[in-house]
């Protein structure tokens, strides 16, 4: 998990007794303080407005350019004033099945040197160092079963290797 610290979080919708970032100003923050760590980023989502508490926590989601979904945990460490301060960690995402067949075929169609017929992968790919998935190619009328494996997660990104099972 990455954790980049926000030195000063916008805070509207101040109230007599409270703040809060609101949703629109937090995925503004929250994707440009991403990019600077993940060039690509798409759109930020979050759930709706930050509040202005110390501790507080809210998960915002995005993904990366080639569609690797990430999670961005939002955490409060100060409010002064009307400024509510907080840190922004990424926490990696299962690859989808579909998603995971598109990376994997990518990867291994050069290797072939001949059109991959169809990929398929048993289920997603967790974001555990060691994790496995199974996938199945087919190309040029030959079946070949490959197994995927987590080979590091960092920053909410998965990297894998891909060898025949």
């Amino acid at each position: 998990m990455a954790t980049v610290a926000v030195a000063a979080g916008v805070a509207l919708g101040a109230t007599a007794c409270s703040v809060s970032v609101s949703q629109g100003d937090l995925e503004t923050n929250v994707a440009a303080t991403l990019s600077q760590q993940i060039p690509g980023i798409g759109p930020v989502t979050c759930p709706g407005d930050l509040a202005g508490e110390v501790g507080a926590t809210i998960t915002c989601e995005t993904t990366t350019s080639d569609g690797q979904p990430i999670g961005a945990v939002v955490t409060v460490t100060s409010v002064e004033g009307s400024t509510v301060n907080y840190n922004v960690a990424t926490e990696a995402r299962p690859v989808s099945q579909d998603l995971l067949a598109k990376k994997v075929q990518e990867l291994v169609e050069p290797q072939l040197g001949v059109p991959v017929d169809s990929l398929t992968c048993d289920g997603a790919l967790q974001p555990t160092m060691g994790a496995t998935q199974t996938c199945a190619v087919a190309a040029a009328g030959n079946n070949i079963p490959l197994k995927v494996t987590v080979t590091q997660v960092d920053g909410g990104l998965i990297n894998f290797s891909v060898e025949e099972a």
